[in-house]
């Protein structure tokens, strides 16, 4: 599965990125040790097969 996380920078700034199950462990990690916030959802391409949908939002 895939997932768009999103750094949301106190510019206002939000800079997507799109990763894997594997990735998420390492960027949620890296933002706890630096303050960076995340935004972290299915990406709608991955969701329900493709379907468009999106899943609830989970912030750091």
């Amino acid at each position: 599965m895939r997932f768009e996380i999103t750094f949301l920078h106190a510019d206002g700034d939000g800079t997507a990125h799109t990763a894997d199950a594997a990735e998420i462990g390492a960027l949620v990690a890296w933002a706890g040790r630096t303050g960076v916030r995340l935004r972290i959802r299915p990406s709608p391409a991955a969701a329900g097969g493709g379907s468009g949908a999106t899943g609830s939002v989970a912030e750091q």
